[in-house]
């Protein structure tokens, strides 16, 4: 898989998440056996927000011709699942979630073994 097949598809992903925080926050987080508190609605909204903006940062970036570009945005593809496993994974330990966590489990590491695997081919697998 080349890193501009990756970007469009972690980005669409991306984008998708993130509209379904902006815009249905109580139906996205009933899903995983939650129920959504009035103020925690605006925190889910941030969340979208911010999955939205690096979802178009990762749809634009794979048209990118720069290698030490693309790679900036590969690491933090890498960072942002890393970190989403891991908040993941102690919350359903913890009884948070249901188990459609899981879901967002294997979603987390198939992304982040993605940007592994475009990062570790380098620009050789660019375009």
């Amino acid at each position: 898989m080349t890193a501009t097949t990756f970007l469009t598809i972690s980005s669409i992903f991306a984008i998708l998440y993130g509209l379904s925080f902006v815009l249905a926050p109580g139906q996205s987080i009933a899903m995983y056996g939650t129920d959504l508190e009035p103020h925690l609605t605006l925190i889910c909204r941030f969340l979208g927000s911010a999955l939205l903006a690096f979802g178009v940062v990762q749809w634009f970036s794979k048209e990118f011709r720069d290698w030490d570009a693309v790679r900036a945005v590969l690491v933090a593809i890498a960072v942002l699942n890393a970190v989403n496993l891991l908040v993941n994974l102690w919350g359903t330990s913890q009884g948070l979630f249901n188990a459609m966590a899981w879901s967002t489990t294997i979603v987390s590491i198939i992304f982040l073994a993605g940007a592994l695997y475009c990062l570790s081919a380098g620009a050789r697998k660019l375009a």
